[in-house]
């Protein structure tokens, strides 16, 4: 075999994620078209732009309330058993959606509830699913996995959309939320095949008592703050770009729909090949340069795109755009997972989530509201100014955070040679 496509696809030796893997490209193909489907759907019972932003925001308020309780759960108990009823939850809240819009007796207030209620079991689910990754490779191939696992992400994201456009036409809305939800049977199968050693029992917290715990540890750990404020004022300040794309494709690339479509399409496979490049890049080199060249990539090519006038430069800056990003987010995520201990890694992790997602109604009000009186393209200027300067300023401050590396996956030192010892001499 290619030892260089042996390295890229490394973590896809260890047969539980070879399931886990297989699962959730089914899984999240569902999801994918889920998600445009009930963009549709609410077009279609509102014809309200309100509603549309508000449905929106009840997909991604639960991680706000909940993620730190899922990343408790996910340190306090079975990470295995906690899956098989989030990603149920889901499945069933699929198909009662499927069977509604299949009665057409679906009226906005229940859709929203029923939204917040999927929301709330994916606040409980990323922290789990993240932390059960180690479970699955162990800790050596875990930034290999985490970088797999995200050009499966954008691998889907580029496929699902354009699925549910032909399925929406074809077999009816409806379906759409139902095969999402025969989705889910591939990950709850690849679960029950799955051979795992027993779980330890571990002692549960309660809520005070956790956050003190992940609290204390962080007041340690000065390079991880860090790494969490660069995450945080890069989701803020850059991220939410993308509410902006609608805009910026029609008004500055004179770009219609599908100009529009291939600019997110682009940005997908910028994010895939991101990916790939990342998971055989963190084999065999220290994580801060991916991550640093990662964030650089991804700010040069969101300011490029605030600035470029043509069509085809904007797909190339977006490309960019996409690549560093995930090969931001990706090293970032094995950065903390391999630099906490065992029973803190899922609220590190939920930690991680409320970040990346929960900063998505502040960066993309702050957006808006730039947008509304400097226009699109000089809104995403300032905000990739901005991040630059912040990222600058602590990377300045405290250059001893270049040296960060995967602490968990150093060989511990040589244990220190006894003393000799003479025939005859005293004990």
């Amino acid at each position: 075999m290619d030892p260089l496509r042996f390295d890229t696809f490394a973590a896809l030796r260890h047969r539980n994620f070879r399931l886990f893997y297989a699962g959730q490209s089914i899984s999240l193909l569902g999801s994918w078209m889920q998600s445009v489907a009930l963009s549709w759907l609410v077009l279609i019972l509102t014809d309200s732009s309100f509603y549309l932003g508000l449905v929106g925001a009840l997909q991604t308020l639960p991680i706000l309330f909940f993620s730190f309780w899922g990343g408790m759960v996910a340190d306090n108990r079975s990470k295995y058993h906690v899956l098989f009823f989030t990603q149920g939850s889901m499945m069933l809240l699929a198909a009662v959606l499927g069977a509604l819009v299949a009665w057409q007796s679906l009226p906005i207030w229940l859709l929203c509830v029923l939204v917040f209620l999927l929301g709330t079991a994916f606040a409980f689910d990323i922290p789990v699913r993240q932390a059960f990754i180690v479970d699955l490779v162990g800790k050596p191939d875990l930034p290999n996995a985490i970088a797999l696992n995200s050009t499966l992400f954008n691998g889907t994201r580029v496929m699902g959309p354009a699925l549910a456009g032909i399925l929406i036409a074809a077999v009816g809305m409806a379906n759409c939320f139902f095969i999402n939800a025969l989705s889910y049977l591939a990950v709850l199968l690849a679960l029950f095949w799955m051979k795992l050693p027993p779980v330890e029992p571990q002692v549960r917290l309660g809520f005070r008592q956790a956050l003190r715990q992940l609290v204390d540890f962080l007041g340690e750990r000065r390079e991880l703050r860090l790494v969490l404020l660069l995450l945080t004022s890069v989701s803020i300040l850059g991220h939410s770009y993308y509410v902006l794309l609608p805009m910026l494709a029609r008004d500055a690339l004179s770009a219609g729909p599908k100009g529009y479509g291939l600019l997110m399409g682009i940005n997908g496979l910028g994010a895939f090949i991101g990916g790939l490049a990342l998971a055989r890049r963190l084999r065999h080199r220290p994580p801060m340069p991916s991550f640093l060249g990662g964030l650089a990539l991804f700010l040069a090519g969101l300011l490029a795109l605030s600035l470029v006038q043509t069509y085809w430069l904007a797909l190339a800056a977006i490309f960019f755009v996409g690549f560093g990003m995930v090969t931001q987010l990706s090293t970032a995520n094995s950065l903390l997972q391999l630099n906490v201990p065992d029973n803190l890694r899922g609220r590190i992790m939920s930690l991680f989530g409320l970040i990346i997602m929960g900063s998505v109604p502040f960066g993309s009000m702050l957006y808006g509201t730039v947008a509304h009186y400097l226009g699109p393209a000089r809104a995403m200027t300032v905000g990739s100014l901005a991040a630059a300067a912040v990222a600058g300023f602590i990377l300045l401050r405290y250059p001893g955070l270049l040296r960060l590396d995967f602490s968990e996956l150093k060989a511990p030192p040589p244990a220190a040679a006894p003393p000799p010892s003479f025939p005859g001499a005293s004990s």
